[in-house]
């Protein structure tokens, strides 16, 4: 699922929640169409799917120490109708566990509006509205005194408070854990094949509000985290007060760069329409059905032929293929999603530098 809302140089970001992708969103990657074009009665519409969420058997204590420092917290991979969704155990005031989304894309950590009420969390400022695709919603920022990632402590912060559509219900997660957050360990590493998250060592502070950086600097991630292995993407880190994202340059066939969201939180990666006709990528004769973050729309699907990062290559697969409404105002094109990212086996998002290390 995704909620990010947060505003940049006076612009409303509405990241993949806003523009379609939610965790309920369902990719039909077993098929593909003919590339031609189809005509609405022809196109074949995929309906949502539900992913699995973490064993709440463990509690709220099922990180381990590794050898030679770092830590290593189990988190649920689920991958349905080829898209990925990674989810972790929240403990919260000594309840819980409940299962959050892993949501890079997410600037602010978000938490289901009716779980807030019953955990009488307070609230840490007025109600504001958010858009999403032909419609609003309202959101309310709440404080969070003590809570943990399966045992690892986590600093005491604000979280957005709203309610989403597949955000709360039975079997369905129950907030977003963003970038605000995990950027406070420096860097981590998602093992999508290991169903691992792997963490440095304990928060830190969080990343300086200056302006906008691009790697990779500083030094390389820990050992740990690497395991001296994988190829160095540069992305751009976004600090704002309580908001953090990171970006990465994509390119189509060669095409110029743009620029994309790296999104934990989306399940399929997703292209903005005005690039997708831009550079022409292949139609099928397939959508599907997308819940924002106050309304369900249909998104079709597109090839991405052949795309890279700088100096790493990517899969070709389908992609969504959607307006992406005000958030394209701050330049953002696209979403590199779990999907592609779990092709890759581990990745490793580190914030401090600027870089992504890609298995």
């Amino acid at each position: 699922m995704d909620a990010r809302r947060s505003r940049r140089g006076g612009v409303e970001r509405v990241s993949a929640a806003a523009i379609a992708l939610l965790l309920g969103v369902s990719l039909a990657a077993c098929g593909g169409g003919d590339g031609g074009p189809a005509s609405a009665a022809r196109v074949h519409v995929e309906p949502e799917v539900n992913f699995a969420l973490p064993t709440a058997a463990d509690g709220c204590s099922a990180s381990t120490a590794l050898p030679g420092g770092g830590t290593h917290v189990p988190i649920e991979v689920s991958t349905v109708a080829g898209q990925v969704a990674e989810l972790v155990n929240i403990c919260i005031s000594g309840q819980g566990p409940f299962p959050f989304v892993l949501d890079s894309g997410a600037g602010q950590s978000t938490i289901d509006a009716d779980l807030a009420r019953r955990l009488h969390l307070p609230s840490a400022g007025p109600p504001t509205l958010f858009s999403g695709v032909n419609c609003t919603g309202k959101e309310r920022p709440v404080s969070v005194g003590q809570w943990s990632l399966e045992g690892v402590g986590l600093a005491p912060q604000t979280l957005t408070s709203a309610t989403l559509p597949q955000m709360g219900g039975k079997g369905e997660p129950v907030g977003l854990l963003g970038s605000d957050v995990l950027a406070r360990f420096g860097a981590v590493r998602i093992d999508f094949a290991g169903g691992d998250l792997v963490l440095p060592g304990p928060q830190g502070p969080p990343l300086p509000s200056e302006s906008s950086y691009t790697g990779p600097v500083g030094p390389a991630p820990a050992a740990a985290l690497t395991q001296g292995a994988g190829t160095t993407v540069p992305v751009t880190v976004s600090p704002l007060p309580g908001d953090v994202s990171l970006s990465v340059p994509v390119r189509f066939e060669g095409g110029p760069r743009r620029s994309f969201i790296v999104d934990t939180g989306s399940s399929q990666s997703v292209v903005s329409t005005s690039v997708s006709q831009a550079e022409s990528l292949s139609p099928t004769k397939l959508a599907q059905r997308q819940a924002t973050v106050c309304s369900v729309i249909t998104v079709p699907l597109v090839h991405s032929g052949q795309w890279a990062l700088p100096g790493q290559s990517l899969f070709p697969q389908l992609v969504g293929s959607t307006d992406f409404g005000t958030i394209a105002l701050g330049g953002t094109q696209g979403l590199l999603g779990s999907d592609q990212l779990k092709r890759f086996g581990w990745v490793v998002l580190d914030y401090a530098g600027g870089r992504m290390v890609l298995g």
